[in-house]
């Protein structure tokens, strides 16, 4: 249960604290042509995609599947990782999928969020 819960738990922390406080300040300072972009439906969908893949990389590489993993990467690309390998894999693939899970952008703005005042950087 920790394997899962701990590195996405992190991820989840980890990702609101940089939306809460990090992320305003970044879009303050890129001004407000580049920050259309970072907050646009097609990065949606990107983060979306990048979730989708750290859950495959997290199911592949899980303890129960890394037998299979191990079995396939060797006939196909004639590799053979140390299983730790595939053990720091499956923790930093939960912790991202944890983080993009928490810096989704959200279709309204909360608390103030996303009102930055573009001279200063600062949240209004």
């Amino acid at each position: 249960m920790f394997e899962i819960v701990g590195p996405l738990a992190l991820g989840l922390i980890s990702g609101s604290l940089f939306k809460k406080f990090v992320f305003p300040q970044v879009l303050g300072r890129m001004g407000s042509r580049l920050s259309g972009v970072v907050t646009s439906p097609a990065n949606v969908f990107f983060n979306g995609l990048t979730i989708g893949v750290f859950l495959g990389v997290a199911a592949a590489c899980h303890a129960s599947n890394a037998p299979e993993t191990l079995a396939w990467l060797q006939t196909h690309f004639s590799l053979q990782p140390p299983p730790l390998a595939l053990r720091i894999a499956f923790f930093v693939a939960t912790f991202f999928c944890g983080y993009n899970l928490a810096t989704l952008p959200s279709s309204t703005p909360e608390d103030g969020e996303f009102h930055v005042d573009p001279r200063t950087g600062r949240r209004s």
